[in-house]
């Protein structure tokens, strides 16, 4: 028996310690707080712990000549250091989202980051708590060979023989549980392990393998959505009609209420407010990203699933792909695109939108250089590529908009200073000087992107041409609470009405200039009738279909906004936890 208890008895330190930095505090605490889930669950959570750390003690006893028991600490700290400033922070689990939106933050996002949070109540609660945790580590260890003798003597053993019993009983299946999450085959089998496993809740180790296990699983979706492109594509018939242009404009962390077209009582927008005046714009008023993060959005965006519907973007077809081989020119000037493949952006969106068998069945080109600002990026497709446009285009930019930091998103230049502290709508109590320049910064990147977009226009203004414009997602700006940014979107926070409006709501405008409009005069009409319907921006593909006259089966009427046949989907927004 003493041989059982010997790795725990000469490593009771890193035993307790491990159990506390695998969750047993937090988890504990927040059944404390909320009693999400039954008591019986959060045993089955403490009898893992006590069993993974079992685990951990017994590798550091017999491979202890290699110092592994210091390399468990320091892996055990710092996922319990994330996993704590994410709960304290943001009040969230490690979860798939947050590991992709580490490899998608740059460097200059990093920095904002660190501007905007790291001195912050979350901060200080994560280095409080860890600092206990590291104190009481190096004091353990400091006095292990008393504790070791202390664990040696009788009651001590039959306390800690009682501890492992209640573990090894209660912890039956843990190995099936995790080996059924390494045999999953889709990223959608990990998220239903996850899901019923609800006493996973606040615990960092399972929700980080779950995490890596579905990233690695999306790439297996790719191949699926690949194969689901190709066998598109058999029945796509060549494009027939007239030269047209089709511009689809995707901007970035976008709240539709900094616009005057949608009530914000500065002129942020002068130039599209303008357009709207002459009747060349409509401004739709019910249209909702799928959810609020980019990588997420534009994968269901770029294939031709509904999220609505339950569909899932790697068994739907690229519709970039069929613009392609229906006899469309493809072009993507893509602004947060990193071009060295070793950048880690490349893990998660890059590694489907610019995939080689993607690029090659979808594009004419796409654009070598990102640029400071949004406008570069345009300047440089109309100086290389305009030129070389032929008959029919599709041509898609993927703007850095009003991305934080938003005061870094156009230029420090006196054109596009326009706006000061007293200049701000809010009147609230809660704001300060640092919160009142933030909504500054971003009221003149908004003025600076409504700068782009007429760029874009007068760049096609002599073509035959529709632009269609949309954000990713949007963005709260102290705009009725003390907070700027996104929250991560669960079945507590979806239902909040003030954070669908903010974070999931999105401006859409959709522009023709007088070329199209005389030619397609019902149909700039039937457009108009739509603009104030329930549409979600999974659905876009559609609507381009129809706008393109291409012949696919993929196209559905009944989700094609333009269409008589479109069925709006309910304002409720659909939240799917997926990748």
């Amino acid at each position: 028996m003493k041989r059982i208890l010997l790795p725990v008895i000469t490593n009771l330190t890193l035993f307790i310690i491990s159990i506390f930095l695998l969750g047993a505090f937090d988890v504990a605490y927040h059944f404390y707080l909320f009693h999400e889930v039954e008591f019986s669950d959060i045993m089955k959570d403490f009898t893992e712990m006590i069993f993974m750390a079992y685990l951990i003690c017994v590798c550091s006893y017999f491979l202890r000549k290699i110092h592994l028991k210091v390399f468990f600490y320091v892996v055990l700290f710092i996922i319990y250091t994330f996993n704590c400033y994410l709960l304290y922070q943001f009040n969230s689990d490690i979860a798939p989202n947050i590991i992709l939106l580490l490899f998608e933050t740059n460097s200059k996002e990093v920095s904002g980051f660190f501007e905007k949070y790291f001195f912050t109540p979350g901060t200080y609660k994560t280095l409080f708590v860890v600092g206990v945790l590291l104190t009481l580590t190096i004091v353990g260890e400091y006095f292990n060979k008393r504790i070791t003798k202390f664990a040696s003597k009788t009651i001590p053993m039959c306390i800690i023989s009682v501890v492992l019993l209640i573990g090894l009983i209660g912890s039956i299946g843990t190995i099936q549980r995790y080996w059924d999450l390494a045999s999953s085959k889709r990223a959608y089998d990990s998220e239903i392990w996850i899901r019923e496993k609800k006493y996973y809740h606040i615990m960092p180790m399972p929700n980080l393998l779950y995490s890596f296990a579905a990233i690695g699983l999306a790439d297996e979706d790719l191949k699926y959505m690949i194969e689901a492109t190709k066998n598109s594509l058999a029945d796509v018939k060549p494009i027939e009609g007239d030269s047209l242009n089709i511009v689809l404009v995707i901007g970035e962390s976008y709240n539709k209420y900094h616009s005057p077209l949608y009530g914000y009582p500065l002129d942020t927008n002068p130039y599209q407010c303008e357009e709207h005046e002459k009747g060349n714009l409509y401004a739709f008023t019910h249209v909702q990203a799928p959810f609020n993060m980019t990588s997420v959005v534009l994968k269901n965006m770029f294939c031709c699933n509904s999220v609505f519907e339950g569909e899932r973007w790697h068994d739907a077809p690229f519709f970039p792909a069929i613009f392609k081989k229906a006899g469309y020119d493809v072009w993507l000037w893509d602004n947060q695109y990193q071009t060295n493949e070793n950048e880690p952006w490349n893990f998660t969106l890059n590694s489907i939108i610019f995939n080689d068998e993607i690029k090659e069945l979808s594009y004419t080109a796409i654009n070598k250089d990102c640029y400071t600002y949004d406008n570069e990026l345009v300047s440089d497709f109309e100086q290389k590529k305009m030129s070389e446009m032929g008959s029919h285009n599709l041509v898609m930019f993927h703007l850095y908009g009003q991305h934080m930091c938003a005061s870094e998103q156009y230029p420090h230049e006196k054109k596009y200073l326009k706006y000061t502290f007293d200049d701000i709508p809010y009147k609230h109590a809660f704001l300060t000087d640092i919160s009142r320049q933030e909504v500054v910064d971003y009221d003149n990147a908004t003025r600076y992107n409504d700068e782009v977009i007429k760029h874009i226009m007068d760049m096609f203004s002599d073509t035959n041409t529709v632009l269609i414009y949309f954000s990713d997602h949007g963005e709260e700006v102290y705009d009725y609470r003390d907070y700027c940014g996104r929250t991560m979107l669960d079945e507590g926070t979806s239902s909040d009405p003030n954070i669908i409006k903010y974070q999931v709501e999105v401006p859409f405008i959709v522009w023709a200039n007088d070329k199209w409009k005389q030619q397609h005069e019902a149909e700039w009409q039937t457009i108009g009738q739509a603009v104030d319907k329930a549409f979600t921006t999974d659905n876009i593909c559609h609507l381009l279909f129809n706008l393109a006259g291409i012949q696919t089966k993929e196209y559905k009427p009944e989700r094609d906004l333009f269409s008589p046949k479109f069925k709006p989907e309910t304002e409720k927004h659909n939240v799917m936890m997926a990748l």
